[in-house]
């Protein structure tokens, strides 16, 4: 059978060593394969092949040859075309022996003394021929994994090992990954994990939304419920048992670990190896990186990345995770008893457990908030006849990344802090702050500028503007940058003079007078590339690596990393020239210029030497007056690329290694990446972007997971807005501390009130670091001294000022900046509260959104100011219950004088203690920070486990007696959550179908949109099976689709304890009824999903769950603002549930409870309650969307 043979042929290759060829696996398609191919140098070729047709394999069948890996070495694209071309009716044996053959030739670097043997991929292949028989007896396990060393090659050494011996290994493995499964987890076996395997790799996964995590640090961290915490395991001497590691000393235990996220339970095997391997990541990009494709970059969805503080959880658990392992064991210590002993000690263990003081056995308090998969300590449960240590491992790894906030990011010490922050930082040691900024320690500055861009552009634009008119109060000192001396003054000093020469009297900068030791006279060949000096020097005075300025007369300044020096007095440079480019000058209308991508120069040089100037980056930044740190710092970020260009450069980079911009050495100099870090990391605020930017469309606004309804309503579109998620920690703790000193004098429906404060730009940089104060006078104190506020906009618009100039590679050209500030409503004892709030305590205050002008907002697609009328039934996010309460006294208004709107996003610090939330108790303020632990059981896997993961865990028994039957009953149980939730009262199949609109096949179906829709119902229908209806939580009757346009869903066994559930069961419904259908260009736009019955509590009366009041759902997700192409329809019914069952901001309820009183939405007033949605939240329909309300009813009653 073709199929047969194409497996089988599969089986043979893979087995097989074939020159170049480093490991082949399978796709996650049917017929798909992965090739690396790793070259004699240089750096690993992913390469894909789709057999196209198997059902015609070989002779019918034809392949498509691509490369998945990005920046590969020229002519590799146009030599593996070549092979496809000639590819149909070859076997998949024969066409690996001819894409290695072809890539072989094409890269070969062998010498004439030891040539490279390029006939050998033939003659390796020729004799893998292999009967029916055998290939039937074929198992796709394997022993061999990687080398530990990291080079990637293959190894397929074994363990020698008695059939005894080997069978109790084998069994030990499988029961203590049985426990990490009965626990919660997911198991995915990558490879090895045999009582024989040198090497082996597992991952061990939970999906986001059952860790407990609240939805602001969900969003801070750039995460999404539906995504996976991966944890990768690799063990590089043999599997080894909790026993075996408590014998051997730490550093013996031959264990790695990896941590990290995915859209999927399971990376693949190929991913595992790019995680553990250090090789790849100082790899260097070729010139044409900036042209990759960027389709390609979308096969990286589902795979494995790291978190923001991936780095510094894998060095933690790496370094400690064993050790802490064998003090638990030994002296009867919990996780922080365990780190502080090893903080005193060391890690011995040489002290009797009863000598020791009971500051070691301090209870953890706040285990009682984790979710029971975690809070649950596997070392401490005596039921457990054997130790799994993979389940330690995740059990604490994920502990720490939940607790991340709670714990240093140096030295992983608790910080007893009240205050709950978002994302983590490092504790007040003198080291760990210096590790912190210094040594990259802290949040991944390639992570931010992935996630973060443009906020990222905001802060190095603020900096630029703060030294340009040195305006800043702290250095980046401490880091000895190595950076150039100072020749001319650019920088605005006088208007800096007053405090200036109250510091330093008299000091002067001598620049003329330091040019002639500073510069050199050289000759320059810009064609070559070539720095020749007059040959006096006896040796060179740089280095490979340093970087230095050349200096011609006519043109700007070129930076350049030096590339040789071998030959001097003549100096290799870098190919690319980095041309310092000076601060754009602009007005509030100048239309935002394109970036522009750094290359090698394009001009054609003069073909001969001329003269210039020659200078090095050898001056330590440390030793620098503050006027010249101010004048280095916009040198520096002269040099820098713009944001877009480093994100794409990331981007690119980021498929083969984790994405770092050190090994953009020729376009980065060191100490402008210092300085970048530090401008990163300085920033303690949580600052995210909910607004669309100058250039975003709405493609890019979904992909950046903007939240445009955290927007301030009733604001000018002429202002970008952008929210604090949190302040900085201390100053977030000094603000909730000053909340309850004064709560006796607040009031409790307006305990804060909210008012503009405006700066010129120059200042926010030092604004979003140290918080407002008033040390310095720049615009007279009339009303007093203090923090000047109005609650009109426009007199803060006065103070803001507009700045004529911006960083050069600034997308936003930032031209003013103002922030609406949350402070404590005791005006009494203000210093002034009237016509402005003057506020001289400046811990009462707190920046909570950050609004700049810039060049081209008045051109942008912007729906801040949407129509909004309550009236509406189909009104959903207007009302003042979801935007905070304002004082009626003092009413923060903007600029077209409106009364503005503040999301409740906004007060998490100062939102217990308002009236409407006097209920939120301890107890309470958990929930609603962890108000995901509530959804478990509406979360509902978003891809299943593979069957060779599931029968792994069988026994060694169950497997012999049942390989190639399988045990269903077996398998169901170690497929499912293993939740011990209560039997559903629901009855699939009782739906009746003559109640429902059903819909004709409707006249715009496209084959593109038919086989989708086909696939993924197949799907679906697959999950179905596989997992218990009571923890499933959605239905689909087959029966019920005869039009695969229109599927019915069915929503039922809600938690008991939501109010939703209570009202159904008392009005007799055991399902929410919902109606999914979808249009022409799906996938590529959204279906439209409502709800059939029972009818909702409309919002405005009090009701919740994202059910609009004409039933259609009111989620971002379903529009073309938020839908991606790639979303499966599982996810879409796991997070419809999910919105139905959220609490917040009020949760859902039926209109009546009457068993009898129950009625249908109509399809009607379902599409106009959808655009009403869509014009008040600024989403965009899809452009399909009109169909959806032309379809023939052909029978039920709900098609009115």
């Amino acid at each position: 059978m073709p199929r047969k043979a194409y497996i089988a042929d599969v089986a043979k290759v893979t087995a097989q060593e074939i020159p170049g060829i480093n490991s082949i696996a399978k796709g996650s398609e049917d017929g798909d394969l992965n090739i690396c191919f790793l070259p004699s140098s240089g750096i690993a070729i992913e390469i894909g092949l789709l057999a196209l047709d198997v059902s015609e394999y070989p002779d019918g069948n034809t392949y498509m040859i691509s490369t998945i890996s990005e920046n590969v070495p020229e002519g590799v694209n146009n030599s593996l075309d070549a092979v496809q071309e000639t590819s149909a009716g070859m076997s998949i044996p024969d066409l690996v022996a001819a894409i290695s053959k072809k890539l072989l030739k094409l890269l070969a670097t062998g010498s004439r003394e030891d040539p490279l043997d390029l006939d050998g991929a033939s003659d390796a292949v020729s004799d893998m021929e292999m009967t029916d028989d055998e290939s039937e007896n074929y198992s796709s396990d394997d022993d061999w994994g990687m080398d530990p060393s990291g080079g990637g090659r293959a190894m397929s050494t074994t363990i020698k090992l008695s059939p005894q011996d080997a069978a109790k290994i084998n069994r030990r493995i499988r029961a203590d990954l049985r426990a990490v499964k009965l626990a919660g987890f997911r198991i995915g076996i990558l490879n090895g994990l045999k009582a024989d395997s040198v090497s082996s790799m597992l991952s061990i996964s939970v999906q986001v939304a059952k860790l407990g995590l609240s939805d602001e640090a969900i969003q801070a961290w750039d995460l999404e419920p539906q995504q996976y915490i991966v944890l990768l395991i690799r063990y590089s001497n043999g599997y080894k048992d909790f026993e075996t590691i408590m014998k051997e000393a730490a550093k013996s235990a031959d264990i790695d670990f990896r941590i990290g996220f995915s859209n999927k339970y399971k990376p693949t095997h190929l991913e595992a190896v790019v995680a553990f391997t250090e090789l790849a990541k100082n790899a260097q990009d070729s010139p044409e990186a900036a042209n990759a494709d960027s389709e390609k970059l979308e096969k990286k969805a589902a795979g494995f990345s790291n978190l923001f503080i991936s780095s510094s959880l894998n060095e933690f658990i790496n370094q400690t995770f064993i050790s802490l392992l064998k003090i638990r064991d030994s002296i009867g210590v919990n996780w922080l008893g365990a780190k502080s002993w090893y903080n005193d000690n060391q890690s011995r263990i040489d002290v009797p457990s009863a000598e020791l003081p009971e500051e070691y056995y301090v209870k953890d308090v706040h285990e009682s908030t984790m979710p029971d998969m975690l809070a649950k300590d596997h070392l401490d449960d005596d039921q457990a006849t054997q130790i799994s240590v993979p389940l330690i491992a995740a059990q604490f790894s994920l502990r720490y990344l939940v607790r991340c906030t709670e714990y240093c990011l140096v030295c992983h010490d608790k910080i007893e802090e009240q205050f709950d922050a978002l994302k983590p930082y490092v504790c007040s040691k003198p080291l760990c702050l210096y590790q912190y900024m210094s040594l990259g320690f802290g949040p991944s500055v390639e992570h931010e500028i992935m996630t973060q861009p443009y906020v990222v552009d905001l802060l190095v634009s603020f900096c630029y503007s703060s030294a340009m008119n040195q305006r800043l109060r702290e250095y980046p000192t401490g880091m000895s940058l190595a950076v150039p001396a100072v020749i001319d003054r650019r920088t605005n000093y006088q208007a800096s003079m007053r405090q200036r020469d109250a510091q330093q009297p008299g000091k002067t900068l001598g620049f003329s007078d330091e040019s002639a030791e500073i510069l050199t006279d050289v000759k320059v060949d810009f064609n070559r590339h070539e720095v020749v000096f007059d040959g006096s020097q006896g040796e060179s005075p740089v280095r490979k690596g340093d970087w230095v300025i050349v200096t011609t007369g006519g043109r700007p300044a070129d930076h350049y990393r030096v590339q040789d020096t071998s030959l001097f007095p003549t100096i290799q440079l870098a190919e690319t020239a980095v041309t310092q480019k000076a601060a754009d000058s602009m007005s509030v209308n100048t239309p935002v210029d394109a970036p522009v991508v750094a290359t090698p120069a394009t001009t054609p040089p003069p073909p001969f030497l001329i003269p210039a100037t020659f200078q090095i980056y050898n001056k330590n930044f440390d030793d620098m007056d503050d006027i010249s740190k101010s004048e280095t710092i916009i040198t520096l970020l002269e040099t820098l690329p713009s944001v877009v260009e480093m994100r794409t450069y990331l981007t690119q980079q980021c498929r083969r290694s984790e994405p770092s911009l050190f090994a953009w050495n020729d376009r980065v100099s060191p100490a402008a990446l210092g300085l970048l870090r530090w401008i990163i990391a300085s920033n303690r605020s949580c600052i995210v972007q909910v607004d669309r930017c100058p250039g975003q469309d709405d493609q890019d606004v979904a992909k950046a997971k903007v939240k445009l309804d955290q927007r301030i309503s009733g604001i000018s579109e002429h202002w970008v807005q952008f929210r604090f998620a949190q302040g900085a920690p201390d100053k977030e703790q000094k603000f909730l501390n000053a909340l309850k000193t004064q709560q006796a004098k607040l009031d409790p429906k307006h305990p804060t009130l909210f008012a503009w404060h405006g700066s010129p730009l120059q200042n926010w940089h030092s604004i979003i670091r140290s918080g407002l104060d008033f040390k310095e006078t720049l615009h007279g104190r009339a009303y007093g001294h203090g923090i000047y506020h109005a609650l009109d906009q426009n007199i803060s618009v006065g103070y803001a000022m507009q700045s004529t100039t911006s960083w050069q590679g600034s997308v936003l050209k930032i031209n003013s900046a103002m922030s609406l500030n949350e402070i404590v409503n005791c005006p009494s004892e203000f210093i002034s509260s009237t016509p402005y709030l003057v506020v001289q305590h400046i811990d009462w205050i707190q920046c909570r959104y950050l609004l700049v002008q810039v060049s081209g907002a008045a051109g942008r697609d912007s729906q801040n100011i949407a129509a909004q009328n309550p009236a509406d039934p189909g009104f959903i996010e207007t009302s003042s219950s979801l935007e905070v309460a304002q004082d009626p006294k003092f009413t923060a208004r903007s600029t077209i004088n409106k009364a503005i709107g503040v999301p409740q996003c906004a007060i998490l610090t100062s939102r217990s203690f308002r009236v409407d939330n006097t209920d939120d108790t301890r107890q309470n303020k958990r929930r609603k920070h962890s108000i995901t632990v509530e959804k478990l059981s509406t979360v509902a896997a978003s891809d299943s486990d593979e069957m060779e993961d599931l029968i792994f865990l069988l026994s060694d028994e169950e497997d012999n007696i049942e390989r190639g039957k399988g045990k269903e009953e077996e398998l169901v149980v170690l497929g499912s959550t293993l939740k011990l939730s209560p039997k559903t009262d629901f009855v699939p199949g009782s739906l009746d179908q003559s109640s429902l609109p059903m819909l004709e096949p409707p006249a715009y179906a496209t084959t593109m949109a038919t086989k989708a829709l086909n696939r993924n119902l197949k799907e679906v229908l697959e999950v179905q099976k596989k997992i218990p209806l009571h923890e499933l939580g959605w239905y689909i009757d087959a029966n019920l689709i005869n039009n695969v346009y229109q599927w019915i869903v069915e929503l039922h066994s809600f938690e008991p304890n939501l109010p939703i559930a209570k009202d159904m069961k008392n009005a007799g419904i055991t399902s929410v009824v919902l109606e999914i259908r979808f249009g022409k260009d799906y996938p590529h736009s959204p279906p439209f999903v409502r709800v059939i019955r029972p009818r909702f509590l409309p919002f405005m009366n009090g009701g919740g769950g994202h059910v609009t009041g004409g039933g259609a759902m009111c989620m971002e997700l379903l529009t073309n603002s938020g839908w991606s192409a790639v979303s499966s329809i599982e996810s879409v019914l796991l997070q419809v549930r999910m919105a139905i069952s959220n609490l917040e901001p009020k949760p859902a309820r039926l209109e009546s409870q009457g068993k009898q009183q129950q009625r249908d939405y109509g399809i009607h007033e379902a599409i106009d309650a959808y655009r009403r949605a869509c014009a008040t939240h600024g989403w965009q329909v899809p452009p399909d969307f009109g169909d959806f309300g032309t379809g023939n009813v052909s029978s039920g009653s709900g098609g009115n």
